[in-house]
């Protein structure tokens, strides 16, 4: 007797990655019969043990494919760490087909995480991925959802109107206001989660500076940056934030050209995403499925930095591998 799910999906991924598994679900729920199971809490909220167990039990044996927002913090985030374990339990020995893991970085993907690779020269676009999602339902004897006509044109027509709607917002002077507000934030977001306390091991603390249009933190070997880039037209919309984490010691202005002093160790561009300042976010220009509230990217960052951090009572990490994607800034 073939097994019974409750869901033809659930999605795991790490806790800043909310946005993430928002807008994927959104778009599932048009192609998949049985739903979607996710939960899309932030990085500033904490799953309850109730909602923690009902993940557990929809990525071990509820949901026909597990789908895995995979980059080099996934498992690592408190919530994602109990996704994680619930995964290895159904993965077991075995290989699997009905798990799909969708790349969001060039980290390497550990020999346990078994299962279909979303694989694309550069990163995966939100087309392939989709597919790649519901052919793997299908594939575990999971039927598409049909859509009537009707539907499928209302659903454009409600695309296209929210598209027109970002675009009359990203280029209107209250966005252009807006920018330096959502700069303001994500630099005083960064140095408070910083500042926490144990955010940082012992010995470290941050050294900001801020320019109109960059801010750097420098935090013992680490720095991270993050770059406005303004566009032809001076407007928010053809702007472009670049987000760099660096190995090394960052110069006064840009990282100074001694290969010792500073070095790139991870990339991404991004874009303001929005239709009024209640819902900003950065997407990025990659992959428009991942996006972030400011303060999601913000403790993305910090997360990265904290864990590259030496750690007096640790043995050494490992060398992380580059990501150098979104060097076509």
């Amino acid at each position: 007797m073939p097994p019974t799910f409750k869901y033809d999906v659930a999605i795991t991924a790490a806790d800043f990655d909310a946005l993430a598994v928002a807008e994927l679900k959104r778009r599932l729920e048009h192609h998949v019969a049985k739903g979607v199971h996710a939960q899309t809490q932030s990085a500033d909220t904490t799953k309850s043990a109730a909602s923690s167990a009902a993940l557990r039990k929809a990525i071990e044996k509820d949901a026909r494919v597990v789908v895995v927002l995979f980059h080099r913090l996934w498992g690592v985030t408190s919530s994602s760490v109990v996704e994680a374990d619930a995964l290895k339990t159904r993965i077991g020995k075995a290989k699997r087909k009905d798990v799909v893991i969708v790349p969001l970085d060039n980290s390497p993907i550990p020999t346990w995480l078994k299962g279909t690779i979303i694989r694309a020269s550069g990163a995966p676009t939100s087309h392939a991925v989709i597919d790649a999602i519901v052919n793997a339902v299908m594939d575990a004897g999971g039927a598409p959802k049909r859509a009537t006509t009707a539907a499928v044109a209302a659903r454009q027509a409600e695309e296209e109107k929210h598209a027109r709607a970002r675009a009359s917002f990203l280029s209107s002077q209250r966005a252009l206001a807006l920018i330096n507000r959502e700069l303001d934030s994500l630099s005083n977001t960064v140095l408070r989660l910083c500042e926490a306390p144990g955010a940082l091991p012992a010995g470290f603390s941050p050294e900001a500076r801020r320019t109109p249009d960059r801010y750097t933190v420098q935090i013992g070997p680490v720095g991270l940056s993050f770059s406005w880039i303004r566009g032809r037209s001076n407007s928010i919309a053809d702007g472009q934030l670049l987000v760099i984490e660096w190995s090394g010691q960052l110069g006064d202005q840009h990282a100074s050209a001694d290969p010792q002093t500073a070095m790139p160790a991870f990339e991404h561009v991004l874009q303001p995403h929005a239709t009024s300042p209640e819902d900003w976010q950065w997407r990025r220009t990659d992959l428009d499925l991942c996006s972030y509230t400011t303060r999601d990217l913000a403790a993305q960052c910090v997360t990265s930095v904290v864990r590259r951090l030496p750690r007096p009572d640790a043995a050494p990490r490992p060398a992380v591998s580059t990501d150098a994607r979104a060097r076509s800034a």
